[in-house]
C-alpha cells in the first residue's frame, strides 16, 4: 500500500509534467502568429513619405521640337559643296577627263560664284541656339504664345549671317551700351539657349538663357525695359543661374499681343528690316 501511494504521486507527477510540456508547446504557434500580425500592424501603421515629395525630385523631361523650317538649314553648307562640285566637274570636262566638254565653261562660270558665296555664308554664319521644350509647353504654344514670343523663338533658332550675337539689336536697346545708365559693351549678356516651360497656373513661358558675369542686382533696373520690349502680354522674370541669368517671358493671361490687331507703333523692331512692333 505504501508503494502504491509512492508510485501514484510519481505517475501523477510524470503525467503532470507531460501535460505542462504539452500546454507549454501548444500555444507557441498562435503566439508567433500573433507576434507576426502585430509586426504587420506596426509596419502598416508607420507613416509613409508623401508622394508629392518624390514627384518634386523628378527631373523635367524635355522633348525634341520637330518643327521644320528651311531657315534652320545652313545655306553655306549647301552652296559650298554644290559650287565646288561644279568647279571640279568643269575642270575635269575641260581637260577631257570627265564627260561634258561642251558644258565645261558653264560649270566653271556658275561654279566659281556659287562656291564663293558658300564660303562667305559659312564664314559669316551665326549658329542657332538650342531650344528645349516640354510636352506640356509644346501643347500650350499655339494657344498662349504671343507674337513676340514666337518671333523671338523663330529668330534665335535659325542660322543668321553677319550678326555678332543673337538678339543683338534687342540687347542694345534694352541695356544701352556706352550710354549713361547702360552697360559697357563687354558686359552685354550673350544668349546661350532657350527653353519652353509651363509656369504656375498653366501659363506658357519662354525662358531666355543668358551667359553673364553680372550680378542679379545689376539686371533688376532693366527688368521693366525687358518686359516692355518683349511685351505686351508677358511678364519678364529674372532668375540667377550658375552660367548667368535666365529671363522668363511668362504669359500674363490677358491675351494681349496675339493675332495683331489695331495697335500703336511704339516699340522698336527686334532686328533691322522688320516692322515696328505694336503695343495696345
Amino acid at each position: 500500500m505504501a508503494v502504491t501511494m509512492l508510485r501514484a504521486p510519481c505517475g501523477a507527477l510524470h503525467v503532470a509534467r507531460r501535460s505542462s510540456v504539452v500546454h507549454t508547446l501548444a500555444p507557441r504557434l498562435p503566439l508567433c502568429q500573433r507576434r507576426s500580425s502585430a509586426v504587420c500592424v506596426r509596419a502598416s501603421a508607420e507613416p509613409q513619405a508623401p508622394a508629392k515629395a518624390a514627384e518634386a525630385t523628378e527631373p523635367v523631361e524635355y522633348v525634341e521640337d520637330k518643327e521644320f523650317n528651311i531657315s534652320k538649314v545652313s545655306f553655306g553648307s549647301i552652296l559650298t559643296p554644290v559650287g565646288l562640285g561644279l568647279l571640279f566637274w568643269g575642270f575635269g570636262a575641260y581637260i577631257t577627263v570627265l564627260p561634258g566638254a561642251d558644258l565645261s565653261s558653264i560649270f566653271l562660270i556658275y561654279g566659281f560664284p556659287i562656291s564663293l558665296l558658300g564660303f562667305a555664308l559659312s564664314y559669316a554664319k551665326l549658329e542657332p541656339v538650342p531650344c528645349r521644350t516640354t510636352r506640356a509647353a509644346l501643347a500650350l504654344r499655339d494657344s498662349q504664345a504671343t507674337d513676340i514670343q514666337r518671333q523671338v523663338r523663330e529668330d534665335v533658332t535659325r542660322f543668321r549671317y553677319g550678326d555678332e550675337a543673337h538678339l543683338e539689336e534687342a540687347l542694345a536697346r534694352v541695356f544701352k551700351p556706352g550710354r549713361p545708365g547702360g552697360l559697357s559693351k563687354k558686359d552685354l549678356p550673350v544668349l546661350q539657349g532657350i527653353r519652353e516651360e509651363v509656369a504656375e497656373g498653366g501659363r506658357y513661358s519662354l525662358v531666355l538663357e543668358f551667359s553673364s558675369g553680372l550680378e542679379l542686382a545689376r539686371w533688376e533696373p532693366f527688368q521693366p525695359k525687358l518686359q516692355s520690349f518683349f511685351g505686351p502680354g508677358v511678364e519678364a522674370r529674372l532668375a540667377k543661374t550658375a552660367a548667368g541669368v535666365d529671363v522668363a517671358l511668362v504669359c500674363d493671361g490677358s491675351g494681349a499681343g496675339r493675332g495683331g490687331g489695331q495697335k500703336k507703333d511704339v516699340l522698336p523692331p527686334l532686328m533691322p528690316g522688320l516692322k515696328a512692333r505694336q503695343q495696345e
